[in-house]
């Protein structure tokens, strides 16, 4: 064999908290474990690579019917590219309709915002996936920082033959992942819960261009797409003002001899930030009256700042007031500067946020003024402030869920009667789009619970007892601030307490059926070793499979089943609540007010204003450990980037940087770089995540005939492990993956080929405990799918094949750890590759 046969393995990492060069490093160290004595692979060497990465631009390839709309004399329109105003449907089903003849460019943009008619046509003619892909491409705006790519290559040699073999990396978890620390993860569990919501009113958007729309549908859209907006709109930027108002009211809590010191500091700072925005402002603007008015602006500015910090020095009596007026000025800075950054990732926000954080700070300043004659200090002044305008920015948030719990009614209902009599795709659909709401909703209402509770039982603390507070909206009476502040979470704790309660036991019965598998990521089993397969090992992984294949299917059951009739409830059940929260504040149907309070009873406990303090204390814990979150709480941590990662991958975000256009970008540069690196061939091993994104991206350049022009003629096979193609995205988002098609005729019979992804020949492998995913072709009723594959004497691993597919099972197992040292059948598939053998019948 000459030495310029050369192979590259792509490693492709998956749902994990992966480190880079970790996954890359585990498939090099499985290729070189040494089963026979010897390591089949010698002289590895590691090197870092750096990939040009450019854009992947959508494509034009035959299967291209979607393509973008155009106005008449051929001037591409560009559609709205997402949710911008309340109840819009997503970009993606705006790309999808025609552009109205007649218009001219000046109602090209209100005509986005109709609701059209989708294409006449027959719905399997078109490829949802497909389209979804070319939208993406078409909308990322490639960052500067993703130019470069810094890959990981190790170097091996096969003893054998003396072949050399690269092994690289395609790292893709810092286009999608969280950032380091604690606290970031909380906030990105709890932004989660909104994108959720939007996911929901997308997957409801491609039922409807698969069903070719109608009135019915377009209410259905309208309905989930005002859910999305109340969601991540009012329900999240109400709550963000409430918080400004606990930083407002922090602020009142130092301690009254530093406060001058403070407004000097903070105001001196101020002045030197002023001025260096004047010189810039100077330096950089275009000459002009404009440019005079803005440094003669900034310059006042800067006076006026330095004057308030030597005022505040010489003049004690004005210092409440400045001081009161400058914490009201810090919390907008602060609110602007979130509404901004939200905004980044969220569409239709900015303005409304910016008008909630306006609101409340004049509120905050009108309270300022009435209650000026009325309290004792400064701290009193202004946490009294502070309370009253969170009261109304509670009432406001109450209201909102209240709007949307009952949007939430009449889109379950319609949804449940739009599904009569829909294929099994579109059915599938609906009942993702119910689960990614209601469960959004619920765990959304439960965390921001807990993270007053976390909020409420810290202030009730700090703030001085001598503090009495009476409610001008809710309650009456004085009281001290924490026995307020109490009341408010155990009134809403103990209604919430039945909610906990169902998501306690979902998810208990969801820990039961994985529990066998969590205990396989913990301590995982040994399969094989050098003598063979281990004694009960194929008994174990027969009865580890079945039991995760049971439970799971029972969850499935009870879930479809359960959650529109229990979400229903509990709408209504809120919606009796809020009636009876403010029938008691106004006075208004006091005998409706009291017969709520009777029959609301019932259903409210005291289990989870106790179980608050308990969730407090870990949730700051959590934030408190920082950067060694990863190592005290890593199993939660994984959960989390698993859900982020399916979210991002369907995002489109409004910085033009979808996080699959990205990976794609990054994934289609690194395997150009190989066909100019004069290699033989490349193979590519990936694992989780990895396997849909390799599966998406193979496909989508093959259906559009690029495939060839990225790898240059080049033969491709794939090895995909712990693969959710078929358990996750083909069952939860059937529309835009029909082309994984059906197993139930029997593994010969099964789709997809690899053929159809434009490779030499497709590997699978699984873990019968694989919670994420397991087999593609295999079906259900094949009774002895559930074993242990081993290496025959002739070197053959003993799997199913069929054409260019081949799939087996490694044995018991969770997700990960599929480069151990029992894959020793895995590993000799990837060699049988490397070597480039055909498929075998």
């Amino acid at each position: 064999m000459s030495t310029i046969d050369r192979v590259a393995v792509v490693v492709v990492h998956g749902i994990a908290d992966q480190r880079p060069g970790q996954t890359v490093l585990e498939v090099a160290r499985l290729l070189c474990q040494g089963r026979d004595g010897a390591p089949p692979y010698v002289q590895g060497e590691m090197h870092d690579v750096l990939v040009p990465v450019e854009k992947l631009g959508p494509g034009r390839g035959p299967l291209q019917n979607t393509s973008l709309p155009t106005q008449p004399g051929g001037a591409a329109r560009k559609p709205e590219t997402a949710r911008r105003r309340p109840g819009t449907p997503s970009g993606f089903y705006q790309a999808q309709q025609p552009a109205s003849a007649g218009t001219g460019a000046a109602g090209a943009e209100s005509q986005d915002l109709k609701w059209q008619e989708p294409k006449r046509h027959d719905p399997k003619s078109r490829d949802l996936g497909i389209a979804l892909n070319d939208y993406l491409l078409d909308r990322l705006v490639l960052p500067e920082g993703d130019a470069l790519y810094e890959s990981t290559r190790v170097s091996l040699r096969r003893r054998a033959d003396n072949r050399a073999l690269d092994v690289y990396e395609m790292y893709w978890a810092d286009l999608s992942r969280l950032g380091t620390g604690g606290l970031r993860a909380l906030s990105s569990l709890y932004q989660l819960f909104f994108h959720l919501s939007t996911l929901a009113a997308d997957v409801v958007d491609q039922v409807a261009l698969g069903a070719n729309g109608g009135r019915a549908w377009r209410l259905l859209q309208r309905l989930h797409a005002w859910m999305a907006w109340l969601m991540k709109g009012p329900t999240a930027l109400l709550q963000l003002a409430m918080l400004l108002m606990v930083v407002f009211g922090a602020v009142a809590l130092i301690a009254p001899e530093f406060r001058g010191q403070l407004l000097a500091a903070a105001f001196g700072l101020g002045s030197i930030v002023l001025m260096a925005l004047a010189v810039l402002a100077w330096l950089r603007g275009k000459p002009g009256p404009a440019r005079w008015a803005l440094l003669l602006l900034l310059l006042a500015a800067t006076a006026g700042s330095l004057a308030t910090a030597g005022f505040a020095l010489l003049d004690y009596t004005w210092v409440p007031r400045i001081y009161f007026g400058a914490s009201a000025l810090a919390v907008a800075l602060l609110g602007w500067y979130f509404v901004e950054r939200y905004s980044g990732v969220t569409q239709g926000v900015r303005v409304l946020g910016h008008l909630v954080v306006l609101a409340t700070v004049v509120m905050l300043c009108v309270y300022g003024k009435l209650l000026l004659r009325g309290v004792t200090t400064q701290g009193e002044w202004m946490i009294t402030a502070a309370l009253n305008v969170g009261e109304w920015l509670l009432a406001a948030v109450l209201l909102v869920w209240a709007v949307f719990v009952a949007v939430q009614i009449a889109a379950l209902l319609l949804g449940l009667w739009l599904g009569r009599g829909r294929d099994w795709a579109a059915r599938a659909s609906l009942h993702t789009s119910r689960l990614a709401l209601v469960g959004s909703s619920g765990l959304f209402a439960v965390l921001s619970l807990v993270l007053w509770s976390v909020i409420s039982f810290a202030a009730g603390g700090a703030v001085p007892k001598d503090v009495l507070y009476e409610p001008i909206v809710f309650g009456g009476g004085y009281r001290s601030v924490e026995i307020f502040l109490e009341s408010r979470v155990q009134i809403l704790g103990a209604f919430f307490t039945p909610l906990v309660l169902a998501f306690g036991l979902l998810a208990a019965a969801a820990l039961l059926v994985l529990l066998p598998s969590l205990m396989e990521e913990i301590s995982p089993t040994t399969n094989v070793d050098a003598r063979g397969a281990r004694k009960g090992a194929a008994e174990w992984a027969q009865r580890l499979g079945n039991w995760l294949v049971g439970g799971v299917r029972l969850l499935g059951t009870a879930f479809k089943s359960l959650v529109p009739p229990a979400a229903i409830a509990g709408s209504l059940l809120y919606l009796a609540f809020v009636l009876q929260q403010f029938a008691l504040t106004t006075g208004v149907g006091s005998d409706l007010a009291a017969w709520l309070v009777g029959s609301l009873e019932m259903f409210q406990g005291e289990t989870l204003v106790a179980a608050g303090k308990w969730l407090a204390g870990g949730a700051l814990t959590i934030a408190a450990l920082g950067s060694r979150f990863t190592q005290t709480f890593g199993r939660l941590r994984v959960a989390i980037d698993a859900v982020l990662d399916i979210d991002n991958y369907f995002g489109d975000p409004p910085n033009g940087q979808p996080p699959r256009a990205r990976i794609y970008s990054r994934y289609a540069s690194l395997l150009a770089y190989l066909r100019d690196a004069g290699y033989a061939r490349i193979v590519i091993v990936a694992h989780s995540q990895g396997t849909v994104i390799s599966a998406d991206l193979l496909r989508y350049l093959h259906a559009q005939d690029r495939l060839q022009g990225v790898v240059g003629g080049l033969p491709v096979a794939l090895v995909t492990v712990g693969s959710p193609l078929r358990d996750l995205y083909a069952e939860r988002f059937p529309l835009l993956y029909q082309w994984m098609g059906s197993r139930e005729a029997g593994f010969a019979n099964a789709a997809p080929a690899a053929a159809d992804l434009g490779v030499t020949e497709w590997v699978n492998a699984c873990r019968s405990g694989d919670y994420v995913g397991r087999f593609i072709w295999t079906p259900d009723r094949d009774a002895a799918r559930f074993g242990v594959s081993m290496v025959g004497p002739e070197g053959r691993v003993a799997a199913q094949r069929a054409g260019d597919r081949t799939e087996f099972c490694l044995g018991a197992g969770g997700h990960t750890h599929y480069f151990s040292n029992d894959a020793v059948a895995l590993a000799v598939e990837i060699e049988r590759l490397v070597a480039g053998a055909g498929a075998k019948a």
